[in-house]
């Protein structure tokens, strides 16, 4: 996990002097270089170096696919120098391969994480969640136009093995039916990363209604990962909401695991004009009046999210706000953050909401003269 601490110490048997360790990534330019201590050991805190290797962030669409690059194979090189002036004569270390994700725990729940688990993989094995900090008890309430997805990280099997996604109807007359497969994904090596879209309208639920089940109505609709028979992943629940809202915000955030997801919002744009004057009167004869002058232009939106329950709110307290993105049609266009109000939990309050306030980056101008 590329946010959390990465350490590594490196103790040499060099009778060269003076003595440096090396440390990089195969294929990279190294990324630290140590003079070795009085008992010939270096260490090296590799976080802010690997978050710069991690690049995707997000899928998108109706089909589900493997991510290419994530999560990233890398192996750790360490290497003696040593002499005046050094050079690399002595044995290079490999460590590895890892699998590298722009993750970490979220620090709330980060003691109870590691009291039953030792490491994240040994959490995803073991839990069978997808890459989400989302309630699995609870539903999601989306949209029925809403673009919805699960990242699901084949961890499951050594070989490669053909994965599922079924859905599930639940209707409102406390009856359920197995809607079949809907995306199948072949060959899914070991610790790769698969996007599997989940939205009402992505999986084209409308038209299955319509055709199959016209006399029924949906409550829900319940997403699980399979290979075969067997399951594995957890169970995701999805509730359609077609009310409409004023102003609906669709907001790509990213999550813990360095991948993005979707809060939905509703919340108006205003668009802030901020203008400074400075006059300097002269007698008009030898000097002519002087004006200055300064425009900010900015948009600017207030959101909110509505009801979430306590164990939604803490879902999206996790959420990395320094990379988020408004979706606009098509395109996910890169947002600002100003104000977050999340507020605090309560053990005796069941329902919450959070204001969010942002601006479009780019679209700030300032104006002098």
């Amino acid at each position: 996990m590329a946010r959390q601490p990465v350490v590594f110490v490196l103790q040499s048997d060099s009778i060269g002097t003076p003595l440096r360790i090396a440390a990089g990534v195969t294929g990279q330019a190294a990324a630290d270089s140590i003079q070795a201590d009085a008992d010939k050991k270096a260490s090296f805190e590799l976080s802010d170096y690997l978050q710069g290797l991690i690049t995707t962030r997000h899928k998108t669409g109706s089909v589900a696919e493997v991510y290419s690059d994530v999560p990233l194979p890398v192996t750790f090189d360490f290497v003696e120098w040593a002499g005046d002036p050094p050079v690399d004569t002595f044995d290079l270390v490999d460590q590895g391969p890892f699998y590298l994700l722009d993750a970490l725990i979220p620090k709330s729940r980060s003691k109870a994480f590691y009291t039953s688990y030792s490491s994240l993989l040994n959490y995803l094995i073991t839990t069978k969640s997808c890459l989400t900090w989302w309630p699995d008890s609870e539903s999601k309430k989306v949209g029925v136009d809403q673009p919805e997805f699960l990242n699901f990280l084949q961890v499951q099997s050594i070989t490669p093995i053909s994965v599922a996604a079924r859905v599930t109807f639940n209707f409102t007359d406390g009856t359920s039916v197995d809607n079949a497969v809907v995306n199948t994904v072949t060959g899914v090596e070991y610790m790769q990363l698969v996007y599997f879209p989940c939205g009402y309208t992505q999986l084209g639920i409308a038209l299955v209604m319509a055709e199959a089940y016209a006399d029924k109505t949906l409550a829900s609709y319940s997403v699980v990962i399979k290979t075969g028979t067997t399951v594995i992943s957890k169970v995701y629940t999805f509730e359609p909401d077609a009310t409409y809202y004023d102003n609906t915000r669709i907001l790509y955030v990213k999550n813990p695991f360095g991948l993005l997801e979707i809060v939905r919002c509703t919340g108006k744009g205003e668009q802030n004009n901020k203008i400074t004057i400075e006059i300097a009167r002269t007698d008009g004869q030898i000097l002519p009046d002087k004006i200055s002058w300064k425009n900010e232009n900015e948009d600017v939106v207030k959101a909110n999210t509505g009801h979430l329950s306590k164990l939604q709110m803490q879902w999206l307290s996790y959420m990395d706000f320094l990379e988020a993105y408004e979706l606009q049609g098509s395109i996910l266009h890169p947002i600002v953050f100003h104000d977050l109000s999340l507020p605090v939990i309560h053990d005796n309050i069941y329902q919450y909401d959070a204001e969010l306030e942002y601006e479009y980056a780019y679209l700030q101008t300032i104006e002098t003269a």
